[in-house]
């Protein structure tokens, strides 16, 4: 079933008020500065595409064609090269990117840990990894009612997992996490992350 995520103008009128209350605000503050070459997993219908500054050379993927095509005229306006492709298995070489970045996708990735270690090998040295995230928020209650939810929600959303603990993934992995800020009470999280050692 094709869920919220899947579905453009559906989505488009779920993240507008949103933005409008503090999301774009973080998604500025997080990718606004970014420089150099900068691969975005899941691009949806381009949200992020005007937070970056002018020194980032951004391509975006995203594995759903309808939110490519959504997503063209953001691009255009923003320079930003669009490709199909699952983040579980980039079509890139070896170390193609500067910085790699994420905006409320590693909740839907079937499998996120396959995902980041191909982000941790399209990674250049000194590379990053840089994300605004919703997660868990390590409070028993909260979790517990995201717990209780995600069923449902998985379904309505087309694969969300309201319940991920990204942060905690990454550190599983090897990742090191060099700045870490939780929103929202925890359940968002702006995150910039450094790969293991290959």
């Amino acid at each position: 079933m094709r869920g919220v995520e899947q579905q453009p103008a559906l989505y488009e009128a779920i993240m507008r008020p949103l933005d409008a209350l503090s999301l774009w605000r973080w998604r500025r503050h997080l990718f606004g500065g970014l420089q150099g070459a900068i691969l975005e997993l899941g691009v949806g219908t381009g949200r992020n595409l005007a937070a970056y500054g002018p020194g980032a050379r951004v391509t975006a993927i995203d594995i759903d064609p309808d939110l490519l095509r959504a997503a063209r005229r953001r691009a255009a306006r923003h320079n930003v090269r669009l490709a199909l492709a699952d983040a579980q298995r980039l079509p890139f070489r070896d170390r193609s990117f500067d910085i790699v970045t994420s905006a409320l996708v590693f909740c839907s990735i079937p499998d996120p840990a396959a995902a980041l270690r191909e982000v941790a090998r399209v990674l250049r040295p000194a590379g990053r990894l840089v994300q605004l995230e919703h997660t868990r928020t390590d409070h028993p209650l909260p979790d517990a009612l995201l717990d209780a939810i995600t069923p449902l929600w998985r379904t309505l959303a087309g694969g969300c997992h309201p319940n991920r603990d990204t942060p905690a993934l990454l550190q599983a992995l090897g990742w090191r996490l060099e700045r870490h800020e939780r929103q929202a009470g925890g359940l968002l999280r702006l995150i910039v992350a450094v790969p293991p050692l290959s």
